[in-house]
């Protein structure tokens, strides 16, 4: 296999990334890339789907990392994964490795040991310039999940139709089930047994970075990975349902200047010119003409360290800087001046967070449980609803219309190859119901 049919073998499956924004996978790879890492961090607190993956499905994990070596040319993969977790991996496995190209690499109980800029260094020593993707260094960072996807479209041609979720928080027992792509997040929480949502919020992610369900029409896509409930009364709840009107007011009344947020802030750590203060003062007190602390919101992966680490008035600079980034990219806008950090700041070591001191300041250690268990439960749902948004880049365009009879796995939709997007699969058997702006909707 050379590289241009493994990106269409991957294309034809949708494969993007399953654990973040959802990156069309086969435009990261390139035979520029010299290591591959896996993200087996599982970056937040409360999310188990790559556990899943890694104690039941390693030895599969292994023989595609060994395909991607072979067809991109690269050197080596390392798969990054806490060492508190290395009791997941089976240990035959891991000693067969000794030797090969495959290595696992314990990484620090930190977090976001997830973001890719962190993980490159954790793994690898290397820091990923400003606002450049880790191939600018020879690397490739890919998710658990999404090397599994790979394999399952090699090895037996099934794409992406359905999708590992944890459902975890407010609840007696967390779980990991495989449900449908497609299916409403509604829907899959009554059928796992936690229909009850009175006086309850979902967050379809982890708690930092995760964003607040609308139960009634939001459904599961490629990047679901986690559907986490809390009391409307937590205070994480409480701050994603903040107005970003009432944010910036209140980060214009109490703001400090004190610049904790700036300090704490990973990448900041790692050598960027990162700072989140002037970004969250510039943004809440209209300085336009601010344009750098405004750019350099490009930067920001959106942790939230400084808000829940950092910040000891309770704003949240990581809402402002999202929203500030956000806008910027809608208008083309970049930053210009970005550089290649030559090494990380000397104060980093000292200033790294746990994920222990993370949980306690979220407010979430009772609901962190000893074991999640995997539930093989089947879910049936009448309808799905395929998002033809479900990565970064291009919408896909329906390649179905109403009355249209498919079955699982059939092509529904797509984004031209040259553009940067994927191709959606039908998740049922059934016929086309209707095709809108957001779905193509289909009837069991």
């Amino acid at each position: 296999m050379n590289l241009a049919e493994l990106q269409k073998i991957v294309y034809d499956a949708g494969i993007v990334g399953a654990g973040g924004a959802g990156f069309p996978t086969h435009r990261k790879f390139s035979d520029k890339v010299k290591q591959i890492i896996v993200n087996a961090a599982e970056c937040e607190p409360l999310m188990m789907v790559d556990h899943h993956i890694l104690e039941h499905h390693l030895q599969a994990l292994i023989d595609t990392l060994n395909l991607l070596i072979d067809t991109l040319g690269a050197d080596e993969a390392i798969i990054g994964i806490k060492g508190k977790n290395m009791h997941l991996l089976d240990e035959k496995i891991v000693a067969s490795l000794k030797g090969t190209r495959v290595s696992i690499h314990e990484i620090p109980d930190i977090y976001p040991a997830g973001d890719e800029v962190v993980l490159t260094y954790e793994t690898t020593g290397k820091i990923i310039p400003e606002g450049a993707i880790p191939v600018m260094v020879g690397v490739m960072v890919i998710n658990v999940e999404t090397v599994y996807n790979i394999h399952r479209m090699v090895t037996k041609g099934e794409p992406v139709t359905d999708k590992y979720i944890t459902i975890g928080g407010d609840v007696p027992k967390d779980i990991t089930v495989k449900a449908p792509v497609g299916i409403k997040i509604k829907e899959l929480l009554e059928t796992a047994g936690y229909g009850n949502l009175d006086g309850k919020a979902v967050i379809n992610g982890g708690p930092m970075m995760g964003k607040l369900v609308d139960i009634e029409n939001d459904v599961v896509t490629k990047t679901t990975k986690g559907l986490l409930i809390f009391p409307v009364t937590h205070s994480i709840i409480q701050r994603k349902k903040m107005p970003m009107s009432m944010t910036l007011k209140r980060a214009s009344a109490a703001c400090c200047n004190c610049t904790m947020c700036s300090d704490l802030c990973p990448r900041q750590l790692l050598g960027y010119d990162l700072h989140v203060h002037k970004t969250l003062r510039a943004a809440s007190h209209s300085e336009v003409m601010n344009t750098e602390s405004f750019l350099q919101s490009a930067l920001c992966c959106g942790c939230g360290v400084c808000t829940v680490i950092a910040c000891q008035q309770m704003l949240d600079p990581q809402a402002i800087s999202m929203e500030v980034k956000g806008e910027l990219g809608k208008q083309g806008l970049r930053r210009q001046n970005n550089k290649a950090p030559e090494k990380v700041r000397p104060e980093r070591t000292g200033r790294l967070v746990s994920s222990q001191t993370l949980i306690d300041k979220l407010g979430i250690r009772k609901y962190v449980k000893d074991t999640v268990t995997r539930d093989y439960m089947k879910f049936n749902p009448k309808t799905v609803y395929i998002e033809l948004k479900q990565h970064v880049g291009k919408p896909a365009s329906a390649t179905v219309k109403a009355g249209d009879k498919v079955k699982a796995g059939d092509v529904v939709a797509a984004t031209a190859y040259e553009d940067l997007g994927t191709t959606m699969h039908a998740s049922i058997n059934g016929t086309v119901k209707a095709v809108t702006d957001r779905f193509v909707i289909i009837e069991r």
